[in-house]
């Protein structure tokens, strides 16, 4: 602007525009004596046009082009800041899902600066699942990260670690250096520090280089650093431990400067403390981000294991769009560090965490409260059109059903869509039905298999359960061709029953084996060894999960192989299975009958089944009993284990209605007899579950391309577990009736439960 206007020259505002930046300058000869603010010139790079002054015109005094000059500029960004107003204010009034959704992302430590400038693009119309999706999808696309690491180290890579004291630098280092020499070796890396301050820091340093046999040197000022450097081979690595300063201190410029004058390109990553206040990492970057050295090439965040909540450093990441190198989640040197994708690190960001209280982010009732002063009046003519629009669809609706539930109100309608955005097995299995309805799916299998992993670990998070139970079943199926095969599954639920996701599935046909985790044979394997092969599975990719196995049958040798993986199981058996009691052979059922039965609390520890044994759950009582039996097995030492009771008996009359059985690894304290019994009574229950994968896998469409058999199933398997649901929800009362009513029912039988929830699907996509 200088160049094209004078040295006089002041520039007034900017503004990104595409391809480049506005930016609105004026000088003195461009302001005639009688001309407005208005006219001050606007010049759009990379050509500037400076207006030239009209012929005679005189430029106003000195002291009255000050004042002009700075009345237009407060003018214009009050102007500006007004217009922000009230574009946030009409979006909250457009979309009033987006008031929820800002405070639940202000609770996860998410800036109101962000949340404004995402929210303001959020679509209209949609439900609260929807927009908490659309959400998710907006933060991953734009959180940078490091697109895999082989893109950071590459030969002659000189980085050093900048930011404040106690972030973790040097153990990040040290960390950092560990993958290194697994990558090249001793001799391809070099440590550097140059923090002489703290007592013992190089000393550390030292201490982690002798570990991995590699050289250590300590620098004070740029002309030792630029002497070591100059005595490193240019394809060795080198790793920078910098002294923590803090970013208030003046002292910032003067490292930049000293990492600057190297005589070697030196990249810097920024180390962000997870658990550090969201203002406290925004005056952080800004700090370091403007500190005249190079620029940062990204960050590292690190004691995401102390932080109550990931979004601050998120948030700082996309901001100052910072790329995201690695995270660290403990003090181990060198596991402790991982890499991960954007949609890993959004999905952290967003589970819950039970133990963390939201002091400092405005509840429902402050958020209530405060639109409550500001609320505009609804739109007359917009809600004309809603409900006109609700009067012509309704008869529609109504009459699929028929006459079997003509009090049916388009109230109950959207009840039974928001049931299926308000539980998360649901909800997963509209995605996927949406997913594989509307055209060729471009995600991964393993994509897939992640989020429904994380999916339940935020579920169980969320409603406070200890234990996630995973269900291995199988079930037969027919391919496209009419063969017959099976499909065998493991579901994630609740401890409590909550129907939560699928992460694991296995498809067997005559032609071949194949896992959802990649391994496929020509030969399926035995019963045995696919039941290992998912627990094992589970085990090594999803070991943060608290896991207790539930199965169905097996022998003494596939439960002394699972007991060995160190995991927690129960495994449902019959009355005829040998165990040994007080050193005598005899069966499960015959020391059942020796054993004192208890009753215990069907809404405590069952609240969300609505049905067992095919009658309603206020009808039964259940008595449970546990004895400690062993295995006993030739060659083999004698493997001890908890045989669990259960009698489902009616209230009304006394009668047993159903017995089960099962023999587990956990006794007290990990699991009381109460606790296995109601796990024994989720086990044959959830059966169901996998029958109703089986006729949504006929119904549902082949998509095509690569792992479609695959992501077949786990949409099948998903949609069983939501019709499982569905059927047994103590809350889906509404929703069960407008499905039941979808299929001319009056209730909702087991045999109409899978159909009648594609039918639901579909409603929600007419009505919303």
């Amino acid at each position: 602007m200088r160049l094209a206007l004078g040295p006089d020259a002041m520039i007034v505002s900017n503004r990104r525009v595409n391809g480049g930046v506005e930016i609105l300058a004026t000088d003195p000869t461009s302001v005639p004596a009688d001309a407005a603010p208005g006219q001050a010139q606007a010049a759009v790079p990379p050509q500037v046009q400076p207006q030239a002054p009209a012929y005679g015109a005189r430029a106003p005094a000195p002291d009255a082009r000050v004042e002009v000059m700075s009345a237009i500029g407060e003018m214009r960004g009050a102007l500006e800041s007004r217009i922000d107003e009230l574009l946030w204010g009409n979006q909250l009034r457009r979309a009033p899902q987006a008031v929820s959704l800002f405070q639940t992302l202000l609770g996860f430590g998410f800036s109101t600066a962000l949340l404004r400038a995402m929210l303001k693009r959020l679509p209209e119309q949609l439900s609260a699942k929807a927009a908490f999706q659309w959400a998710r999808n907006e933060l991953v696309t734009h959180l940078p990260v490091l697109d895999n690491e082989d893109a950071l180290w590459t030969q002659g890579l000189a980085l050093a670690l900048v930011g404040p004291t106690g972030v973790g630098k040097t153990t990040t280092i040290a960390k950092l250096a560990a993958r290194c020499v697994r990558r090249t070796g001793p001799d391809g890396l070099v440590l550097l520090t140059t923090d002489t301050y703290r007592i013992g820091a190089h000393e550390q340093l030292k201490i982690y280089g002798q570990m991995l046999r590699v050289p250590v040197h300590v620098v004070q000022d740029v002309n030792e650093l630029r002497q070591v450097m100059q005595g490193i081979r240019p394809d060795q690595t080198i790793l920078i431990d910098n002294v923590g300063i803090s970013q208030r201190d003046r002292y910032i410029a003067d490292q930049a400067a000293m990492l600057a004058g190297a005589g070697r390109p030196v990249q810097r990553l920024l180390v962000l403390n997870a658990s550090s206040h969201g203002d406290t990492l925004d005056e952080v970057a800004r700090s370091y981000a403007n500190d005249g050295g190079s620029p940062l090439k990204g960050c590292i965040i690190t004691k995401i294991d102390e932080a109550s909540r990931l979004g601050a450093a998120l948030d700082t990441a996309i901001r100052y769009q910072l790329p995201i190198h690695y995270v660290s989640n403990g003090q181990k040197v060198p596991e402790n560090l991982v890499f991960l994708q954007a949609a890993e690190l959004v999905d952290q960001a967003l589970v819950h965490n039970q133990q963390a209280r939201a002091l400092y982010a405005p509840t429902e009732a402050d958020f209530a409260a405060l639109m409550s002063l500001s609320k505009a009046p609804e739109d007359d003519a917009g809600a004309a059109a809603a409900a006109r629009r609700r009067e012509r669809l309704l008869p529609g609706l109504l009459s699929m059903a028929g006459t079997v539930a003509p009090d049916l109100s388009m109230d109950d309608l959207h009840a039974a869509c928001a049931h299926i955005d308000d539980q998360v097995s649901v909800s997963e299995a509209y995605d996927l039905w949406r997913s594989r309805t509307a055209g060729p799916d471009a995600a991964t299998l393993d994509s897939y298999i992640r989020h429904m992993a994380r999916v339940a670990q935020g579920a169980a998070s969320e409603q406070g359960s200890a234990r996630v139970l995973a269900v291995h079943d199988q079930v037969g199926i027919k391919s496209l061709a009419g063969n017959r095969g099976q499909l065998r599954a493991t579901l994630l639920l609740g401890g409590q029953g909550q129907a939560y996701s699928t992460v694991m599935q296995q498809l067997s046909f005559a032609d071949g084996w194949q896992s959802s985790c990649g391994a496929a044979a020509q030969a399926s394997p035995s019963a045995a060894d696919a039941v290992h092969h998912q627990v094992q599975w589970l085990l090594q990719h999803h070991g943060q999960l608290p896991l207790v196995h539930l199965l169905e049958g097996g022998t003494q040798a596939l439960w002394r192989r699972i007991n060995t993986l160190g995991v927690d199981w129960l495994a449902q058996c019959t009355g005829t299975t040998r165990v040994h009691a007080d050193a005598c052979p005899t069966t499960a059922g015959a020391v059942a009958k020796t054993l004192r039965h208890s009753p215990i609390s069907l809404p405590g520890c069952l609240p969300v089944l609505g049905e067992m044994a095919g009658l309603p759950a206020g009808d039964l009582v259940l008595w449970v009993a546990a004895q400690h039996v062993e295995l006993v097995m030739r060659q083999q030492p004698n493997l001890t284990v908890t045989l669990v009771s259960v009698r489902l008996v009616n209230r009304q009359d006394g009668a047993t209605v159903k017995t089960l059985y099962g023999l587990s690894n956990m006794a007290e304290p990990a699991a009381s007899a109460d606790l296995l019994g109601a796990w024994l009574v989720i086990r044959a229950e959830a059966r169901q579950c996998i029958r109703y994968a089986a006729r949504i896998w006929e119904g549902l469409p082949a998509g095509g391309g690569v792992d479609d058999l695959q992501k077949k199933a786990l949409a099948s398997v998903q949609a069983g577990l939501a019709a499982w649901q569905l059927k047994q929800g103590a809350d889906a009362a509404v929703a069960r009736t407008v499905a039941a009513s979808l299929v001319g029912k009056r209730d909702l039988p087991a045999l109409t439960a899978a159909p009648a929830l594609l039918k639901l699907f579909a409603l929600k996509e007419m009505v919303e």
